[in-house]
């Protein structure tokens, strides 16, 4: 095991994009810039008054595409009047190249998509690289839940040896499934459904035959556009090892298509690993069906947050298919203060040979535990839990900085409360977008203060990008979002950890945090030692200086850095 901290003469976070030539990219011109964050009513109406979810996120989303590193940004544009003041964001004249097939409206979303691989936008070659970057819908399979396994760590079921007819079968509950409820956004190809992923490919015209990749993966509530400091580096890095490179949209966020959560929610009383597994399989199989699609053998997984997660349960589930693992930030990794094991299918199997058998078994004891209660504790408690984990309470409160110090601002009364109402909706499975979308009016504002509080260390101009990009994205039908209940429970420990299932992974780990991160870096050096225990001593614990959560974001200098040195260093095998 390895620990380090980045190096604290290298730059701090950089309070602005870089501004060289002009003419970079040979595209039509580009949208206007983003409107103020609405923090007051009246802006909040007029921003959700001139808002068309779909179209607004694309445009949103070009804003960032632009913003690469040396990209010389617009000029300001005046922005329009209308009955309620001025506009959150001007009124869009997108272009045809970017915008010809992109739809107006998320119900238009299924006609606008009708071929494979169907690119959103032009490629965009960047000078001086080599690079190209497209911008392109990958279509998939659909997930089925009934190949879900019962436990996390369950072997993985292989759909095409079952027998005979069980396909179709499978298809035919796959569709009652999606009846009425799951209106995939995208199409049907002989007899499946399909929908599709977001896809930024930033690679060398030569590497497009490569079998090896680099692919990125954001986490809960983000979207690929939130690397927009870090595509640049990281391409380039990768085709320094002659791999191609990849940021995605996770099936059901950004603008992937966003089939209903149906297809990774489990019936009430059903078993918490079975819940965990079920939802984890909705990520993991579209994961496994873009590399399919996509043509790519073996990847380097680069996720941040929930995105750590699952590209580590993703490693755990195909471990032939992953060739490295860098975790930034992660989500999910240690075990959480109430911390309970759960049997795999086989080791309950075995129990209920002997005679015994328990679905869950405390820490420490041979207690049973309900399923159907809180994991960690009382409602209080994981209220306590929650609000900690976002750096609140009074104890966090007197040594909290950065972006922690933000969300601690105003502990009153009614937030301790909206904390708790926040932890018993989770454990219904109510998704905090759901509120978002129906406070109409009132939403903009709200995302607003989130977006000023979340991206306080970032300049005006990144934070405008941003909350246009993240309250569009937001908005559209709800879909992957409503995992994290299944996943995570209220204070972001996983149900079933990580570092339990880490041990197997042959590969290098590479863990970053930041040093005023909302995760435990505890996690990393738990799961290096598992790492170790089980003959793998290449695993590597960095800190990065002046970063909070958003470590790709708060540090990029330092975090691209880290990165390239671990993508370098992992062998290319084909």
């Amino acid at each position: 095991m390895v620990t380090t901290a980045a190096a604290s003469s290298l730059p701090t976070t950089r309070s602005s994009s870089p501004t060289p030539p002009t003419n970079r990219f040979s595209t039509p011109p580009p949208p206007p810039p983003a409107g103020a964050v609405p923090t007051d009513f009246r802006s909040s109406l007029a921003a959700w008054w001139n808002n068309t979810s779909y179209k607004e996120a694309r445009i949103a989303e070009e804003r960032l595409l632009r913003r690469m590193a040396h990209f010389q940004p617009p000029p300001p544009v005046e922005e329009g009047r209308g009955w309620f003041g001025r506009a959150a964001t001007a009124a869009p004249t997108p272009h045809p190249e970017m915008h010809q097939e992109a739809p107006a409206s998320a119900a238009d979303v299924t006609s606008a998509h009708q071929r494979q691989g169907e690119e959103v936008s032009q490629p965009i070659p960047i000078e001086g690289t080599k690079l190209v970057a497209t911008l392109r819908n990958v279509f998939i399979s659909t997930p089925n839940p009934l190949a879900a396994p019962q436990h996390p760590a369950d072997p993985i079921i292989v759909e095409h040896d079952s027998p005979a007819g069980s396909a179709s079968s499978s298809q035919a509950s796959l569709d009652k499934t999606c009846k009425d409820k799951v209106k995939s956004a995208g199409r049907r190809k002989a007899g499946k459904t399909e929908d599709y992923l977001n896809t930024l490919e930033i690679s060398r015209p030569e590497d497009r035959g490569e079998k090896e990749a680099v692919v990125v993966l954001h986490g809960y509530a983000a979207a690929l556009g939130f690397f927009f400091r870090n595509w640049d580096a990281i391409s380039q890095h990768a085709a320094s090892t002659s791999r191609r490179t990849f940021f995605l949209d996770w099936l059901g966020m950004g603008l992937s298509s966003r089939p209903a959560p149906a297809l990774l929610s489990s019936p009430s009383g059903t078993p918490i690993p079975a819940r965990v597994a079920r939802a984890e399989h909705f990520f993991l199989s579209s994961l496994e069906s873009w590399r399919e699609a996509a043509g790519i053998e073996r990847m380097i997984l680069v996720g941040h947050s929930l995105g750590g997660y699952l590209a580590s349960a993703y490693a755990v589930r195909y471990p032939h298919r992953v060739s490295g693992l860098i975790l930034v930030s992660p989500a999910g990794i240690p075990h959480g203060k109430e911390y309970t094991r759960y049997e795999t299918t086989a080791e309950a199997e075995r129990q209920r040979a002997l005679g015994g058998g328990v679905a869950g078994v405390e820490k420490g004891t041979g207690k049973k535990v309900d399923e159907d209660t809180i994991q960690g504790g009382s409602l209080d408690e994981a209220a306590a839990a929650a609000d900690a984990e976002l750096g609140g309470g009074d104890a966090a409160a007197a040594e909290a900085k950065g972006e922690a110090k933000e969300w601690n601002k105003n502990q009153t009364l009614l937030r301790k409360n909206m904390m708790k109402f926040f932890t018993w909706g989770w454990e219904k499975g109510i998704s905090p977008f759901t509120f978002l979308r129906t406070m109409g009016p009132f939403g903009p504002m709200f995302a607003g203060r989130y977006s000023l509080r979340r991206f306080a260390a970032q300049s005006d101009e990144d934070v405008r990008d941003l909350h246009g990009y993240i309250y569009n994205t937001s908005v559209l039908k709800g879909s992957g979002e409503f995992c994290i209940s299944h996943i995570l429970a209220p204070g972001a420990y996983a149900r079933v950890p990580i570092v339990d299932r880490i041990g197997g992974l042959k590969v290098p780990v590479t863990f970053l945090y930041g040093d005023n991160d909302w995760m435990d870096v505890q996690g990393g050096h738990d799961s290096a030692v598992e790492l170790k225990k089980a003959g793998n001593d290449n695993c590597a614990v960095h800190v990065v200086k002046d970063a909070g959560h958003h470590v790709y974001l708060d540090n990029p200098e330092d975090t691209n850095r880290i990165i390239g040195e671990a993508i370098r260093a992992i062998p290319k095998t084909l």
